[in-house]
């Protein structure tokens, strides 16, 4: 007795028409794999696998072999192609996205603007009183006349201090009392101008930090600000 034909299954009809409908919807390449993921486990890959292929054989998708794999795409000679006018509006369209994609950039731009330039005001306001102090603290100070006077004075002291020293290491001659207490008076007095000076500086760049949102390190490298290699606290002629 001759066997019967089996005939497909209503669940494998049902599944065919279902990836031919995902195909034509999205038209797109895709394996078995993507197309039951896609669906979210509704149809088996093996399912997934049988429907491919008999659609196919009826020439309603192609594919592509692909190493161990093949990927699928709806035959794309079942869509009609675009008129010259239908491809025209299509650029005309694009050509309007564009523009409205620079336009939305530009606003972000603008707004993105108008946020700094807000951040920025928001701290000059809380910075103006500091910057009033710092100005003060300025003007109290000696003049960069001054300042550079007050350098030749100390460091003509510094190179006669010097040589006495030398002198004095060498054993050649001894320093007076007079000259010693001298030379003891006039360091002290310097020492404790460059404390007071430096005490100045160290309150107003620690108030000044407290609205600036950078690091100390940071700051003083953008502004070039050269700190003193010597501990203010420790006297650097102690050993000597």
């Amino acid at each position: 007795m001759a066997k019967q034909k089996k005939t497909p299954s209503a669940k494998a009809d049902g599944a065919e028409q279902q990836v031919l409908d995902y195909l034509r919807k999205q038209n797109r390449p895709y394996s078995a794999t993507d197309i039951v993921n896609n669906l979210h486990g509704a149809i088996t890959k093996t399912i997934a696998q049988k429907a491919l292929n008999t659609l196919a054989e009826k020439g309603d998708v192609t594919h592509k072999p692909y190493g161990k794999q093949s990927v699928y795409v709806i035959n794309q000679n079942q869509f009609e192609l675009p008129s010259s006018d239908d491809l025209a509006s299509m650029d005309a369209k694009i050509n309007t996205l564009k523009t409205e994609i620079m336009e939305y950039a530009e606003k972000n731009k603008q707004l993105q603007l108008g946020v700094y330039s807000y951040q920025f005001s928001h701290w000059r306001v809380r910075l103006l009183p500091l910057w009033g102090r710092v100005l003060n603290g300025l003007n109290n100070s000696l003049t960069n006349k001054q300042i550079k006077e007050r350098l030749k004075t100390l460091e003509d002291e510094n190179g006669r201090n010097e040589e006495r020293l030398n002198i004095l290491r060498s054993g050649t001659k001894q320093v007076s009392n007079d000259d010693r207490k001298r030379i003891d008076a006039s360091y002290e007095m310097n020492r404790k101008f460059w404390k007071q000076r430096k005490k100045l500086f160290d309150d107003i760049f620690k108030t000044l930090m407290e609205y600036i949102p950078q690091k100390p390190q940071e700051f003083t490298e953008e502004i070039g600000i050269e700190e003193d290699p010597i501990d203010i606290n420790e006297d650097p002629l102690a050993n000597i």
